[in-house]
């Protein structure tokens, strides 16, 4: 077997020479790691400092998964913009023109992106109006598609889908229902414990609350496309998404006000694997791993932080070298195996398909229980948040209407869960 620099300072990591810190050394490496400002804005909501002010970036979470209806095809969702209330719809629910939303390809078994998909949007004017989509695919195919306008009713418009006869492809983008679900709040009393008490944090606050879910009554926008799975197939059946916002290196404002771009495109968020920055990279470096590459990962920029983290919440060296094998060796990358069968209603529910079974991550999978049990060892581990508030839909693109503003007389509850 032929050991990279990476599997080696994993390695390294890993032995008792390295681990055998007192518990004064130990709690002053551990602080480095999960200061006070250490957040879990879980799966990748607002998850670093820049992305804090820079909204229109901020990549909440990555899915991939083959479409139910038609294994031949791959569903790609990327939803950014997290938190939209649906009182704000016709100013919030606008894609940003400046920015290329891209889903990174790696089809050869490494961490090097090998093709992608591309969308652009139009200038967004807000209220009902439409944008345009531009969206590039490997080999050059362009397809142009709208996007589905808000409203301020109480019912929500009808998604519009485009389908592309000549290249096969279908595509959405709109405001939705967050399709994320988590006890945020839960979770970040967890980390914080943490600091208090390092290598030893109090897992029960996790579940505390009795289930809660931060995301429930707020609204993302959700870029969708489903293409063939050929289209994306490599050397093997088994296919790597990672997701990314980029912006030009340069932006300037015109005396009209109109922000627009120039340069080289530059990535300001990521999002492969879910949890991997909010819940394993220290606050100093957040910001770094967003512009960081999935090549960055391999070659060991952030695993030092990464092992630390993963010591800090108590978590065994087995376990460890799993997370790193995800999360690491080959780039932080979302793992899609084109052979493992995908069924069943809100876009696929099999219990041997989806995540953690090679199937990428489907939107009702439990990303949140499944993550934080492999990081407690495989002792069961979880927020009591077990699923979304609303029901996906059965057909592309598989998420679930936006919250609306209530009608009159329907009482005080917007579905939000603080």
């Amino acid at each position: 077997m032929t050991f990279t620099r990476t599997d080696r300072r994993i390695g390294r990591l890993l032995t008792r020479e390295n681990l055998g810190l007192t518990a004064l050394a130990g709690a002053m490496a551990l602080a480095t790691v999960w200061t006070p400002s250490a957040r879990l804005d879980a799966s990748d909501h607002i998850d670093s400092p820049s992305i804090t002010q820079d909204r229109g970036s901020d990549l909440t979470d990555t899915y991939a998964f083959l479409d139910p209806n038609d294994n031949a095809k791959v569903v790609l969702i990327m939803s950014t913009q997290g938190f939209v209330v649906s009182g704000e719809h016709f100013g919030m629910a606008i894609f940003d023109h400046n920015i290329r939303y891209r889903f990174e390809i790696e089809n050869t078994g490494d961490a090097q992106p090998d093709t992608f998909v591309d969308v652009t949007y139009s200038k967004g004017l807000g209220r009902t109006m439409n944008q345009m989509a531009t969206v590039r695919l490997p080999g050059g195919a362009e397809v142009m598609a709208p996007t589905t306008p808000s409203n301020q009713e109480y019912t929500p418009p009808p998604p519009i889908v485009t389908s592309d006869e000549g290249t096969r492809v279908t595509f959405y983008a709109g405001v939705a229902d967050d399709p994320f679900f988590l006890d945020d709040t839960g979770a970040n009393r967890m980390v914080g414990s943490s600091i208090m008490n390092p290598g030893n944090p109090d897992k029960s606050l996790l579940a505390e609350r009795g289930g809660r879910d931060t995301y429930a009554g707020f609204n993302t926008l959700i870029t969708a496309v489903s293409v063939p799975a050929d289209m994306l197939r490599g050397k093997s059946n088994v296919i790597g998404v990672n997701a990314v916002t980029q912006r030009r290196t340069n932006q300037s404002i015109r005396p009209t006000g109109e922000v627009v771009g120039s340069g080289d495109w530059v990535t300001v968020d990521r999002d492969g694997g879910p949890l991997v920055n909010n819940g394993l990279i220290p606050p100093p470096r957040k910001d770094e791993y967003n512009a960081a590459t999935t090549m960055d990962d391999a070659n060991g920029r952030f695993a030092d932080d990464i092992v630390k983290s993963l010591r800090g919440l108590g978590t065994d060296d087995a376990h460890i070298a799993m997370l790193a094998e995800a999360a690491v060796l080959k780039g932080d990358i979302l793992r899609l195996d084109l052979t493992v069968p995908n069924s069943g209603p809100q876009g696929g529910n099999n219990p041997d398909g989806g995540f953690g079974k090679m199937g990428g991550r489907r939107l009702i999978d439990d990303v949140v229980d499944i993550v934080f049990t492999i990081i407690n060892n495989d002792e069961p581990l979880g927020d009591k948040v077990d699923g979304n508030e609303v029901a996906f839909r059965n057909e592309f693109p598989f998420v679930a209407d936006p919250a609306q503003p209530f009608p009159p007389g329907s009482g005080p509850d917007d579905r939000t869960r603080q």
